[in-house]
């Protein structure tokens, strides 16, 4: 029981030292050297522009923009705005703006092509925008700052600081269509946040990735982040401004930071609540990565550009602060050996009459099933959590205090898998169960290697050592100073490599999928059978341990439901919108909350239905609301060849945004804005709803083929709630709802075309 203990220790050691080697550097001072990133010059940035909402078009956007173009000026190089404009569509839903980009070039020497540095300094209209993405605009600046006072380098830096990335990638998306030269090397830099702390992961590139990580990989001083987020990320319907890059096919590298994400998209996004150390993992690597690329040869590395050969792709990872890189086409090699190791577990406990291939069987489906119990547990967990607290169902799954219910989800993890040891400990052994469990991740390296090879690493080489560890283990006897050492190192690779991918899963989803449940029991459960497969296994029975821990969920949770109140710190998200129906003369609050606050009650106390003049189309609460009068979007619609209609749209009470719905599909739209070269897409979808962004005061014109006779409806939508007959403002507890349609005033009209 001493080795045993003894084991258990030295395993929780190694996963708490991989955590800690995850967190981002310490933020270097203002009074660093020059040619140094220091977060604290590139905080300056952050403080000052991002002290309020700047969605597209709006008067702060206005000024962050002119304020970016001083401070690239101050600089000594020559930005320019390019103003033009971009459309975005898909399943029928558009979404279309006047778009100015900031853009900026440091010459370099003898280019061989461009580095690229982007990130977008618009935001939602919920909140300031200080990490998603100020800090990414702050990143470039202060590398850039860093680069000018430094060695020059041989090829253009280009500095792309984008609008419009909230209202669709607009601004991403107009740059690579009128920017971006289709026969120079580019390589794009994109800097993001989907929280306000944490490292900056490398979380997805561009594919053919081997030249890029490999600068990456000899370059950063804190590299963070592995492939197995890249494969992932590739099957997720998510869009950041590279998006547009990838499209093209051109080469690029995306790195954000994630934790925290309770602040995401909200009021909460302030340069307070940013972590400087995140805005130092960010642009020490951004600085670094620079420099390499700025003095190699782009043209290989931009297959498209310069009419070379695609390389293949890199897995990357650290493990325990070293970082490992090899080419991705190992990984049916790395499968292989897996799953080859495994078998030969399986004939020396065969051999050694430690286990049966019945047995292993046995602990193979006995594994499977435990997946998808843990999977059941932890989602079973969080409902349980909305039962008691129904305003999760609204402000979760990312909590303003989550540390309580983040360890009871770990010690969830821990009941399931002490309590299927426990049950399996004599029959068929711990051996046979980890054989099975050995087994089914063998069997999923080589799935993983046909579809995201890049992954392969996550769960391949925790399967080589643990078989290893095992192999001794088996062949040990009763010596158990000889299995306890070798089984320990052998569960390194598994400890280092899952409980940090674990921990991070919180940052993605809470703890609301049961994603880190399953990734400890995952892990867990070959550990555990093999600590109970060795020797001398003594005379411990029963459930005791699966029990206890079962109750300290229970006290952790309970716990987390006090500790994790609304109050002015932490306060919970609350949507209410005024929407007035001008043909009609009657107003009505309405909220996109599942269970809303008290506050919100008082005026949207009626059950979700559908409101006609909201125009985002899901059921609503509503109520009530007195009218203030104003005048509805104008909208002249005259036929045009085709059978389409041409819309000439505007807002007399000066709404930057309006929104056209149409009940039938349109097969294409054109949207033209005053001076902006008309932007055209084909639409293959539902009902039609365009949104325009950033519409002047003598409005936009919209050319639609409908096919037919509809009905349209015309909405003209503002920001803000002060100052409607009734309103009065939220509550310290309560502050404004994530994203964009949150305290919003939106007047609404039909209009009927042949």
């Amino acid at each position: 029981m001493i080795g045993r203990l003894l084991a258990v220790v030295l395993l929780t050691v190694v996963g708490v030292y991989a955590v800690l080697l995850e967190r981002p550097p310490d933020p270097v001072p203002a009074s660093a050297p020059p040619a140094e990133f220091s977060a604290d010059r590139a905080a300056v940035t952050v403080d000052q522009l991002a002290r309020e909402p700047r969605p597209v078009g709006s008067p702060a956007s206005d000024a962050a923009r002119e304020a970016l173009v001083g401070r690239l000026r101050a600089e000594g190089l020559d930005p320019r705005v390019d103003a033009t404009a971009a459309i975005a569509a898909e399943q029928g839903q558009v979404r279309a703006a006047r778009v100015e980009n900031v853009v900026a070039t440091l010459p370099g020497t003898d280019p061989t092509g461009a580095v690229v540095l982007m990130a977008h300094y618009d935001s939602v209209t919920a909140g300031p925008g200080a990490a998603d993405d100020m800090s990414g605009v702050a990143t470039v600046l202060e590398t850039v700052r860093a680069l000018r006072v430094g060695p020059p380098l041989r090829n253009d830096v280009t500095v792309v600081l984008t609008d419009a990335e909230e209202a669709g990638l607009l601004g991403a998306r107009a740059w690579v269509r009128e920017q971006l030269p289709p026969d120079r090397p580019t390589v794009v830099l994109n800097w993001e946040a989907r929280g306000a702390e944490g490292p900056s992961l490398l979380f997805e590139t561009s594919p053919g990735n081997a030249g890029l990580v490999d600068a990456w990989a000899r370059s950063v001083p804190h590299p963070r982040g592995d492939s197995s987020l890249v494969e992932i990320y590739r099957f997720l319907p998510n869009d950041t401004d590279l998006s547009p890059v990838l499209d093209a096919g051109r080469p690029g590298m995306n790195a954000a930071f994630v934790e925290r994400p309770y602040q995401y998209h909200t009021p909460g996004d302030t340069p307070a609540n940013l972590s400087r150390a995140s805005v130092q993992n960010h642009g020490g690597n951004a600085l670094a990565l620079t420099r390499t690329l700025g003095a190699e040869d782009l043209a290989p590395l931009d297959p498209v550009a310069s009419v070379g050969e695609p390389s293949g792709d890199r897995t990357y990872f650290a493990a325990l602060g070293y970082l490992v890189t090899y080419d991705s086409s190992w990984a049916w090699g790395v499968a292989g050996l897996a799953l080859l190791l495994v078998v030969v577990l399986v004939v020396v406990a065969r051999v050694r009459r430690r286990a049966t291939i019945v047995g292993v069987l046995g602990g193979l489906l006995a594994y499977l099933l435990t997946l998808v119990v843990a999977v059941a547990a932890g989602i079973g967990f969080w409902q349980a959590l909305v039962w008691f607290r129904p305003s999760y169902a609204d402000t979760g799954p990312f909590l303003g205090r989550p540390t309580l219910y983040e360890i009871a989800a770990g010690v969830l993890a821990f009941v399931v898998v002490t309590l299927v040891v426990s049950l399996l400990r004599r029959r068929p052994g711990g051996l046979a169960l980890a054989c099975g469990a050995l087994l089914v991740l063998a069997l999923l390296s080589l799935g993983l290697a046909v579809v995201a090879p890049g992954s392969v690493f996550l769960v391949a080489w925790p399967v080589v050592g643990l078989a290893v560890g095992l192999l001794v283990v088996a062949l040990a006897g009763e010596r158990p100073w000889l299995a306890v050492p070798f089984f320990v190192l052998g569960a390194v690779p598994a400890v280092a490599l899952l409980v940090p991918f674990a921990v991070a899963s919180y940052g993605v989803a809470g703890v609301s999928d049961g994603l880190a449940v399953a990734v400890f029991v995952l892990v867990g459960v070959p550990i555990a059978a093999g600590l109970s497969a060795l020797p001398r296994p003594g005379q411990v029975r029963g459930y005791a341990l699966p029990i206890m821990a079962l109750f300290w969920v229970l006290i952790l949770a309970a716990g987390g439901l006090f500790v994790d109140r609304p109050d002015a710190r932490t306060p919970q998200g609350s949507s209410l919108a005024y929407v007035l129906d001008a043909d009609a003369g009657v107003a009505r609050w309405v909220t996109t909350d599942a269970a809303p606050a008290e506050w919100t009650r008082r005026y949207a106390p009626d059950p979700p239905s559908v409101v006609a003049s909201w125009p985002y189309g899901e059921p609503v609460g509503s109520g009530p609301a007195p009218v203030r009068p104003a005048p509805g979007p104008a909208a002249l619609a005259t036929p045009i060849a085709g059978g389409g209609v041409r819309l000439q749209v505007s807002s007399p009470r000066g709404a930057p945004t309006i929104i056209v719905r149409a009940d039938r599909p349109a097969a294409s739209v054109t949207v033209t804005y005053p001076g902006r070269t008309p932007l055209t897409t084909p639409l293959d979808g539902g009902p039609l709803r365009l949104q325009l962004d950033d519409v002047p005061p003598e409005g936009a014109t919209v050319d639609l083929q409908l096919g037919g006779p509809a009905t349209l409806r015309v909405d003209d939508q503002t920001l803000g709630l002060a100052g409607l007959p009734d309103f009065v403002p939220r509550p310290p507890e309560l502050r404004q709802a994530r994203g964009n349609q949150s305290d919003v005033v939106i007047v609404s009209r039909r209009l009927a075309v042949p």
